[in-house]
């Protein structure tokens, strides 16, 4: 059983509305209705609140339902990408400051003024 099936069933067993739900989870209407229609995926906090709300485990939650776990390693993949990139561009940053800097003191001769003689 996939996880939108799950939830929903969770929470009709519980003769919840998605309102109910939502306001317990600090979230929209709306969110709830999506995460149960398979239109997207509660972060991995508010994977945890769900399960602590229905008494289930995570892995009850989640098992079996390849496309959500096929989602999450997407969005770790991407989320790896930007902070190599995020990493890259910050050391590209700093590497050109320090040079524009250096050039800047060479070219008002304060550098020049450091050296003996």
């Amino acid at each position: 059983m996939e996880f939108a099936t799950k939830i929903k069933k969770y929470r009709q067993q519980n003769e919840w509305t998605r309102q109910t739900v939502a306001e317990k989870l600090g979230v929209s209407c709306k969110t709830v209705s999506s995460w149960e229609n398979s239109r997207s995926y509660p972060d991995i906090f508010m994977l945890v609140q769900l399960s602590d709300l229905y008494h289930v485990s995570l892995d009850g939650l989640l098992r079996k339902d390849h496309e959500m776990i096929d989602n999450y390693k997407q969005e770790h993949e991407a989320n790896r990408k930007q902070d190599h990139t995020f990493v890259t561009s910050y050391i590209i940053n700093v590497v050109a400051s320090f040079y524009f800097l250096c050039r800047s003191l060479v070219g008002t001769g304060w550098i020049n003024q450091l050296q003996p003689g």
